[in-house]
């Protein structure tokens, strides 16, 4: 861990950093999509959201990834992350491509995890309540299966960067890969315990 990152303890109670104007941005990935060739399916469009599924896929396929984000309305670094993956447009040769750069743009608004209703979207994939997950859900069953997924998120309180790698296949591991590369540009979170789980 860099020496020169310091926690300033603002976060205490919620997210307390500078919050985005969500359909500016969403606005600003949908023209950058387009500049870039990719398909945008409006998978939902209603009551004051609109929610993007971008495909993009490769002439010669060797992998389909799944990315995701701004499914909670307090971690504005993902659809921001989002917007400048769009714009840089360096992705790998080879890979096909769907992305989903914010998948609860009304709780932006509130600047909170949860939605209007006060459901946390993240935790309504098993039994969904919502429009916006029972959308998505529509959306992915449309969609070739994924060799990875990638589900990004912004933990304000953790101590810096930090992934749960599920592998039901056992396939061999990418997340020692992918903590490396992290490493390079921020700090890693090396507490035994993060979100109440065991660490490795």
């Amino acid at each position: 861990m860099s020496s020169a990152w310091v926690r300033t303890g603002k976060n205490q109670g919620g997210y307390r950093g500078e919050c985005i104007d969500i359909a500016d941005v969403l606005q600003q990935i949908e023209t950058a999509a387009r500049e870039h060739q990719w398909t945008i399916d409006v998978f939902l469009d209603h009551d004051g959201q609109r929610l993007l599924g971008l495909t993009r896929m490769a002439a010669q396929s060797r992998a389909s990834i799944y990315l995701s984000t701004g499914i909670h309305g307090d971690e504005p670094a993902g659809p921001l992350a989002a917007l400048r993956l769009l714009r840089e447009n360096q992705w790998p040769a080879g890979l096909d491509l769907h992305f989903c750069p914010c998948l609860n743009p009304r709780a932006f608004a509130l600047n909170s995890r949860w939605n209007p209703s006060g459901l946390d979207l993240n935790r309504e994939y098993r039994h969904p309540k919502s429009a916006e997950t029972r959308a998505h859900i529509q959306w992915l069953e449309r969609q070739p299966q994924f060799d990875v997924c990638l589900c990004l998120h912004e933990d304000w309180e953790s101590h810096g960067f930090y992934l749960y790698e599920l592998n039901p296949l056992a396939r061999p591991s990418i997340a020692e890969a992918m903590i490396a590369a992290a490493a390079r540009v921020c700090p890693v979170d090396y507490s035994p315990l993060i979100e109440g789980r065991p660490a490795a």
